[in-house]
């Protein structure tokens, strides 16, 4: 539009200098909040409305780095993501206490979208190093090559409002930080959403043991509930079914215990996989993650592990979501940013790019007022002469 030449060098430089800014604003708002007294805490943001359901969800992501840990095996390393999310309220027609859903959705029956989902949790999780969480378990899914599409996994964004609630807005948070800075981070985006006086409020992850200990230190205090992506535990019974068995065999056992997960019916799930796992007796040295005894038993862990947040039948009744697609999605949309063979990033760049991104997808905008703000609290020899000027 001016008619000057941007190069990409300059555009990099730019990108990265506004995105370090946001980051020092994003720095100063968490330290901010952790000054604040718990009764300021309850009493929540001046302003700001609490929505009736809300959502805290988090997950990782991959990027590779300019430079690697003398530990590092590669220049891959983590970043992390969390969503701070206001939902739909639940229906005013439904009668109090009553589940809203109570049969299982089609899309659990069925055999070629369960197939095709596990294939793809595990490929997601053999894509990710460093998670503490256990193995998705592994299962058949034909060519390693072969994609798979969007015809055989539905858009996760787009499943059954049994699983979800829509959402109404989101606010994103993103780090190449450790889990301790992204919890503070998280924290304060949530208390500034106002998230914290929710009538209803959920705390949604997969089976990793850091965002779990996020929820203990960081919300559990403030009543998130604690639950266990769905998803994720059908990938672990499907697995632990169909181990061993022709589909024929373990595609009944399947649907059974989806039926009890569903009904929160969990322990009869346990029970029935443990009493698998007795029968094909414990793993070996030479079995490997791919076995059908380590299948059924890594399951039996998960399971037993997670019981605590897989009660779905209160979760629906309250309105809350069963499933993180929604943070998924968001870390695919990072990902096209920040990930890619060709793409490496400083510490410094990589948390500037993320910033701006994580800007971009919040529904609250804050780039809009960052750049109404910005000649006011800009530093450097153009504010200086702004303000002498106006003197």
């Amino acid at each position: 539009m001016l008619g000057v030449s941007a190069g990409r060098k300059l555009i990099e430089r730019q990108t990265e200098r506004i995105g370090a800014e946001r980051v020092a604003i994003r720095d100063s708002s968490v330290e901010q909040h952790e000054h604040r007294t718990l009764m300021t805490i309850a009493s929540g943001p001046a302003g700001v409305p609490a929505p009736v359901v809300g959502a805290v969800m988090a997950d990782g992501g991959r990027f590779q780095r300019t430079g690697k840990n003398a530990q590092a095996t590669s220049h891959w390393g983590e970043y992390k993501a969390g969503l701070c999310l206001t939902l739909a309220e639940p229906d005013d027609q439904r009668a109090p206490g009553v589940d809203p859903h109570p049969s299982v959705p089609d899309l659990l029956l069925s055999p070629d979208y369960v197939r095709a989902l596990t294939c793809e949790m595990a490929r997601k999780a053999a894509d990710v190093s460093g998670t503490d969480a256990p193995p998705e378990p592994a299962r058949a899914c034909g060519d390693p090559d072969e994609p798979v599409g969007s015809s055989a996994v539905p858009d996760r964004e787009r499943e059954s409002p049994a699983l979800s609630p829509a959402v109404t807005a989101r606010e994103v948070v993103a780090t190449t930080r450790d889990a301790q800075a992204f919890a503070a981070q998280l924290n304060a985006r949530a208390w500034d959403s106002g998230l914290f006086q929710a009538d209803h409020k959920a705390f949604v992850g997969d089976g990793s043991s850091w965002i779990w200990t996020i929820w203990s230190k960081s919300f559990k205090a403030w009543e998130f509930v604690p639950i266990l992506d769905v998803i994720h535990a059908v990938t672990y019974l499907y697995a632990a079914a169909m181990a061993g068995r022709p589909e024929s065999e373990g595609w009944p056992v399947y649907e059974q215990w989806i039926t009890w997960v569903w009904n929160s019916q969990v322990e009869l799930v346990i029970n029935a996989v443990r009493e698998r796992a007795t029968e094909l007796g414990a793993p070996t040295d030479s079995d490997g993650p791919t076995s059908v005894r380590q299948i059924v038993w890594t399951a039996l862990g998960y399971l037993d592990n997670q019981q605590s947040r897989m009660d779905y039948v209160r979760y629906r009744k309250a309105g809350l979501p069963m499933t993180s697609s929604h943070m998924e999605s968001t870390v695919k949309e990072l990902n096209r940013r920040i990930k890619g063979s060709e793409k490496f990033w400083s510490r410094s760049g990589g948390e500037s790019v993320l910033q701006l991104k994580a800007d971009i997808l919040s529904t609250s905008e804050p780039l809009s007022t960052f750049w109404k703000n910005r000649p006011q609290t800009r530093t450097g020899l153009h504010s200086r002469c702004q303000t002498k000027a106006a003197t």
